[in-house]
């Protein structure tokens, strides 16, 4: 039961992140001095989230409608852009959230950042600058993608991979 409402509030503070990607990412529409300014969102924001199943050596993908600890969840955000321009800048991130622990070499596609503060983000993996050695995965706070361009009507899907606390 904690692991359910675990997941409602990660879904909460996953979509919470992905509005502010969202309002980052879409243009403006300048109006008229007279007429009220409006926001046009160019880009749509669908978050998926799988339970990884294995079974005669293959993986299978799941709804993930009950989890418990030891699991390992994949997430996935597709970002498309529904404007009739390419959308410049777009930052993709998926929170990882406290109980959750990112499974090393999962993130696709290449090239995340991760945070523990949700502040400073750095290629994977994060290293402590004083103790010179890896920051373990399971203070990773969130993973971030910098999209440069993305072009009318497409899109671009970045997941995740993340195991549940056994505490």
């Amino acid at each position: 039961m904690a692991h359910i409402k675990m997941l409602k509030n990660f879904t909460f503070l996953v979509c919470s992140c992905l509005l502010v990607a969202q309002a980052n990412a879409a243009p403006t529409v300048v109006a008229a001095p007279t007429a009220v300014a409006a926001k046009k969102e160019a880009v749509q924001i669908n978050l998926e989230l799988f339970k990884i199943v294995a079974k005669d050596g293959k993986e299978t993908l799941v709804s993930a409608k009950e989890t418990k600890p030891g699991e390992i969840l994949e997430y996935r955000a597709t970002y498309k852009n529904v404007s009739k321009s390419a959308v410049r800048n777009l930052v993709a991130t998926l929170p990882v959230p406290k109980g959750m622990e990112y499974q090393v070499k999962t993130a696709s596609p290449a090239g995340a950042e991760a945070t523990i503060d949700s502040v400073t983000f750095s290629a994977i993996p994060l290293i402590d600058t004083i103790k010179k050695e890896a920051i373990p995965t399971s203070q990773y706070r969130a993973l971030r993608w910098k999209v440069s361009e993305l072009g009318a009507d497409k899109s671009i899907v970045v997941s995740a991979r993340m195991k549940i606390s056994q505490q």
